[in-house]
């Protein structure tokens, strides 16, 4: 017996071919993306020997159906993929195979979900996905398996390796703990890991690392995500994993709350443990906006610009995340937001557009005011508006949060960003580049000598005495092609009334 797991390919099928550029496929190689899907390599672990198992991503390999020798086939998906998830459900499915469906959409939209598929999964499937595949042996296999019908997961289960192809990624994910208590208004993380906050043995997220270092092999070896919503809730957790991560000499990166950058014994455990870029989810500049999204007790704005200074100090590259769309935002807020991110060196700004996801608070509302106006789950990937704003047109709101993008990722700013950053440092935890990582610099400039900002962004750095990070001098060739792949754009607040 045979289970084949599918990852819908979200870039292959947008308008917006963010990762399959020319220049992406020169730099990364044909085939390769960001992370493989972690929740698959848990099902992975829980899945009986007797079974065998493959993973097929779609962002790197093509769904070839009548190659898939498999019994079932599990699908799992966030909304933005549903559309293509159900693509494949209804080819496999005239094959005659038994198509399964889990994850955060088949949570949210079980109904739908079955039109499509034999089964849907709801919520966690640690102990859902085992108990389905005995049902199928016995040929019971039921149409829902919620788990909320089994006993709750409260311990965690460690992703098997071995599934995926490490040549295709650029990162490994690791995960630390699970839940947030936070209560966004437009999240929908309480429905795919709870509010709970759960963490998981310290000596267990050792291990796996140790597994993931087995096959992290190469001149240059990749460093990990901590797909964690947050990762500063537990103070006296989070201080012993850093302490545990010091000793395993890798790097990574992570996300969460402001609040983080106020207790410099963690943020000098965070440097010393690996960590190179940080992200804050920020979401807005506005107090009116974030008391709109349940956001402002732990987001404060005049803290903002103090906890982005405080990272940089410690040699760590700040992210962040901006939203755009909410009630009391206008046309005013995409160039508030850039000046700001431009202004506190902010090396990676992720700016999105508010998008309704179902399930959530937001999508309730909205719905039952009637604003939303486009239920192509397609475009439900926060680079579309499916929804009226108050303020703003719908394709302001759009044309802006493109604006924005594409103002905050020019060479010229990611050498000003470093320039800064480097003037912090150099730093114990993030040291200066290597001999070998400056001539394999130069040797990029000459791959793109026809592409003159990027030729002369990779000498530029190449030379520079206090560089450092060698991904992130790469990052931002990769952000600003990204970027370039946004439609021609105007900040709408100059727009002629």
């Amino acid at each position: 017996m045979k289970v084949c797991f599918i990852n819908p390919s979200v870039d292959k099928y947008s308008d917006l071919k963010l990762w399959s550029t020319d220049l992406m496929k020169s730099v990364l190689g044909e085939h390769i993306t960001t992370l493989p899907k972690l929740s698959v390599m848990v099902l992975a672990a829980v899945t009986p020997e007797k079974w065998g198992f493959r993973y097929l991503d779609e962002e790197v390999e093509d769904v070839l159906y009548d190659e898939i020798d498999a019994e079932i086939i599990a699908i799992t998906a966030m909304t933005v993929q549903a559309p293509r998830a159900y693509q494949i459900a209804e080819n496999m499915r005239k094959r005659g195979k038994i198509v399964v469906m889990g994850g955060i959409h088949a949570t949210i939209a079980t109904d739908e979900v079955l039109e499509h598929c034999n089964v849907a999964m709801i919520g966690m499937g640690e102990n859902t996905w085992p108990a389905l595949l005995a049902d199928y042996e016995h040929d019971e296999l039921k149409k829902i398996y919620d788990a909320r019908e089994y006993k709750p997961v409260e311990q965690f289960v460690s992703p098997r390796i071995d599934i995926i192809n490490p040549k295709y990624y650029l990162q490994f994910p690791i995960q630390a703990t699970r839940g947030c208590p936070y209560d966004c208004d437009f999240c929908s993380i309480s429905h795919s890991s709870g509010k709970k906050y759960r963490m998981k043995p310290i000596e267990q997220l050792v291990k796996e690392i140790k597994e993931y270092e087995k096959i992290n092999k190469g001149l240059f070896k990749k460093g990990y995500f901590f797909v964690d919503d947050n990762l500063y809730v537990n103070r006296e957790y989070t201080k012993e994993l850093f302490k545990a991560l010091k000793d395993l000499n890798i790097t990574w990166q992570g996300q969460g709350t402001v609040n983080v950058t106020e207790d410099d014994e963690i943020l000098k455990l965070m440097a010393e443990s690996g960590c190179r870029n940080f992200s804050i989810g920020f979401e807005s500049l506005s107090d009116e906006s974030l008391k709109e999204a349940n956001k402002p007790k732990c987001n404060k704005t005049e803290d903002y610009s103090k906890a982005l200074k405080k990272l940089a100090v410690y040699g760590i590259i700040p992210a962040g995340t901006f939203i755009f769309g909410f009630d009391s935002d206008d046309v005013s807020c995409f160039r508030r937001t850039v000046d700001f991110a431009l202004d506190q060196h902010i090396y990676t700004p992720f700016f999105s557009i508010l998008t309704p996801l179902p399930g959530t608070r937001l999508y309730d509302r909205l719905e039952s005011e009637g604003r939303i106006f486009d239920k192509d789950w397609s475009k439900y990937s926060a680079l579309k508006c499916v929804f009226t704003p108050r303020k703003m047109s719908a394709s302001q709101l759009q044309e802006g949060a493109y604006w924005a993008s594409l103002a905050i990722s020019k060479m010229e700013i990611f050498r000003e960003h470093l320039n800064y950053f480097w003037s912090h440092g150099p730093w114990e935890n993030n040291p200066r580049l290597k001999l070998v990582e400056r001539l394999l610099l130069i040797g990029l400039a000459f791959k793109f000598w026809i592409k003159k900002d990027y030729r002369q962004f990779l000498l530029w750095a190449s030379v520079q005495k206090n560089a450092a990070d060698f991904n992130n001098i790469v990052t931002a060739l990769m952000l600003n092609d990204m970027a370039a792949q946004l439609p021609e754009s105007h900040d709408p607040s100059t727009a002629r009334r």
